[in-house]
């Protein structure tokens, strides 16, 4: 049982019970029919309509009093003089009487909301999304004590609403949201977690980037807590039992064993391990490893005795999450890179008998010929084919065609549209979105060139920056970078620290997709290792070597290889690049010529050199793995599949 929150935690939110006592949880919908959405309150004087057309009848004076933000509203409505009512809605007045107020919110979600206004039971949405968006609306019309009624009905689910496996979930909804009570709560349950990059793989899918770092941010925090905190909760000693492995205390505080001093060490670095059941496997195999049978204090500690350590240790962590939940902020997930941010000057030239012009989103126009529009595009050539509708805005007698672009895009844009000096940015992100607005208008040549001037750059990015440039291509849907990209980010290691900032542009499913390609591409590298280990295969190749037809070197080059890429350590760290691996070979080589072999140096000078066909094989593994064949289910390695690792195929 883990102690990490406490069971009361829930508890401590604000609850306003309903008018009319009712018994038991709150219930819940299966499914929701149109005839369950019936909501007729004795005294109505008042419909309120959901986006999807469902009538709620209700005394405004509920909702006057508990929201202010509808009673102005309701106010509005009131005071709307019957010149601005359509046929549709005077017709509705005639038969209902009744004033109505439009609202956005769905049919399902104003009815649940209206069982915590209304003394009726109340009716909690059967789905986490639904009973989060249900708090978002009751928080959007600053509806204070009906938070509070969805919250103490919230607290008494069974199952409870957060748990370790729902965590995450929830609070990518709260950000979303913008709960900070709810994302606290579950940026807490999420400290059960082992919050490793391989670990959380699929079950981040659906949270962007921004969120994501935030809750890295949080438990870096915790973690620097719990490290100074258990610092100073060693130092006092842990004063439960004179360890059967140390020599007996005398004075003040008694010295912490050093199994116990291990695992609350471990603490700082892993909160997750706080739990009544990992302590007890720590004490165990104290007892029994390596010398058993040595301690017999440490196994025959009572219960009150190991009650009392553990309430001490649980005041501690619990104070250090304290201490952190107050840096917990709510924050923004990050627009797709649309605007690009180039700096921006007048349009870039004055051209002589435009016929018609182009508009930025940000209401710069631009002059230009429809000729050259339609020869570099397909999408404008289309749309200039058609005619030019009645009531289309002219200036200066010419048609405008609005562009969803900012004005820096489009200046860079049509630069690359007519003979003159092209302006191409020279950052990644300027040039993706560049990219994509071609992409976008189906201005292939256009897109060609821009590629080719992208390759001359000088510098290939490394570290946070490849991810980042991973990140933004994928938003962007470029195909092709985000697959370079995804390359390019196998030689660093993958994990928080790394990704930093970064983090921040990743949108939708990008990281996880990352994720099992590195995955992916490590075991089929293994798998391409692990045919290598048998010298057998190439006793002609190798045939007069000094060490024997075992060729104990080759086999612990492959095996060390190998090594460094399996577990989770493996999986962080950069994966080597086909020409990395042949420089460590050659390495290998020259190490095993200087105890005095000098038949496997010509092999590896003479002809088709196995070092040839080490890189050769290698960059092939990797070519046959794309990050965008991936889907919600993880895609099987040839590692895991059953494939022969002794391929005939290789010599």
């Amino acid at each position: 049982m883990s102690l990490l929150l406490p069971a009361t935690v829930l508890s401590e939110f604000p609850f306003k019970p309903p008018s009319k006592p009712t018994s038991g949880p709150p219930s819940r919908h299966p499914s929701i029919t149109d005839e369950s959405l019936h909501f007729d309150y004795p005294g109505s004087d008042i419909i309120l309509r959901s986006y999807d057309s469902h009538d709620f009848r209700v005394p405004q004076l509920y909702l006057v009093n508990c929201s202010p933000v509808l009673r102005e509203l309701i106010r509005s409505v009131s005071n709307i003089p019957d010149s601005h009512v359509t046929n549709g809605e005077e017709q509705a007045k005639e038969e209902t009487s009744l004033p109505v107020v439009k609202l956005p919110e769905s049919g399902v979600i104003l009815h649940s909301l209206l069982t915590f206004i209304f003394p009726v039971p109340p009716i909690l949405p059967s789905f986490t999304e639904r009973i989060m968006d249900l708090l978002a609306v009751a928080q959007k019309y600053q509806m204070d004590s009906v938070m509070a009624h969805i919250r103490g009905a919230i607290s008494r689910q069974d199952p409870p609403f957060i748990l370790p496996n729902t965590a995450l979930h929830v609070y990518s909804l709260a950000q979303k949201y913008e709960l900070h009570q709810e994302a606290l709560l579950a940026a807490r349950s999420t400290l059960r977690l082992s919050m490793t990059i391989e670990d959380l793989d699929d079950k981040i899918g659906f949270m962007p980037g921004v969120y994501l770092r935030e809750l890295w941010k949080y438990h870096e925090r915790v973690r620097d807590n719990l490290g100074s905190s258990l610092s100073e909760f060693r130092k006092l000693g842990a004063n439960i039992a004179n360890c059967g492995t140390q020599s007996p205390p005398f004075g003040p505080p008694v010295p912490m064993p050093k199994w116990l001093g291990d695992y609350v060490e471990s603490l700082a670095q892993a909160p997750h391990l706080f739990d009544l059941v990992e302590f007890e496997n720590a004490r165990t195999r104290h007892h029994t490893h390596p010398h058993p049978g040595q301690c017999t204090t440490c196994p025959s500690l009572s219960s009150k005795t190991v009650r009392a350590f553990w309430d001490s240790l649980t005041a501690v962590v619990h104070g250090a999450i304290e201490k952190a939940d107050s840096t917990l902020a709510l924050v923004k997930e990050e627009p797709t890179p649309e605007k690009s941010g180039i700096p921006f000057s007048p349009p870039c030239l004055d051209v002589p008998d435009a016929n018609i012009i182009i508009r930025s989103s940000d209401k710069v126009n631009f002059r230009v010929h429809k000729s050259l529009l339609a020869m570099s595009s397909p999408f404008f050539s289309d749309l200039l084919s058609l005619p030019q509708p009645p009531d289309g805005e002219l200036v200066d007698g010419l048609p405008v065609i609005q562009l969803s672009e900012d004005a820096d895009l489009l200046n860079s844009l049509v630069s690359l549209l007519y003979p003159i000096s092209p302006y191409i940015p020279g950052s990644c992100e300027h040039a993706f979105a560049l990219l994509a607005a071609c992409q976008k208008y189906d201005m292939t040549s256009i897109q060609s060139y821009i590629r080719a001037e992208i390759k001359r750059w000088p510098s290939t990015p490394i570290g946070a920056e490849a991810f980042r440039r991973y990140a933004i291509a994928s938003s962007l849907g470029l195909h092709p970078e985000t697959e370079s990209a995804a390359r390019l980010t196998l030689g660093h290691p993958m994990t928080f620290e790394t990704l930093g900032d970064g983090l921040r542009s990743f949108k939708g499913r990008a990281l996880c997709d990352l994720i099992r390609y590195r995955k992916h591409c490590r075991d089929n590298l293994m798998s391409c290792l692990n045919s290598f280990f048998d010298p057998n295969s190439r006793r002609q190749t190798w045939a007069g070597c000094r060490e024997g037809s075992s060729y104990p070197w080759l086999v612990n080059f492959f095996t060390s290889k190998s090594a460094e890429m399996r577990g989770s350590e493996g999986f962080m760290r950069g994966i080597f690049s086909p020409l990395t691996i042949r420089e460590e070979f050659v390495v290998a080589l020259k190490n095993h010529t200087q105890s005095g072999c000098y038949s496997c140096p010509r092999v590896h000078l003479d002809g088709q050199t196995f070092c040839k066909e080490l890189e050769k094989e290698f960059s092939r593994e990797l070519d046959e793995v794309s990050v965008l064949s991936y889907k919600p289910w993880s895609v099987p390695s040839k590692a895991s599949s059953g494939r022969n690792k002794n391929s005939k195929g290789r010599r």
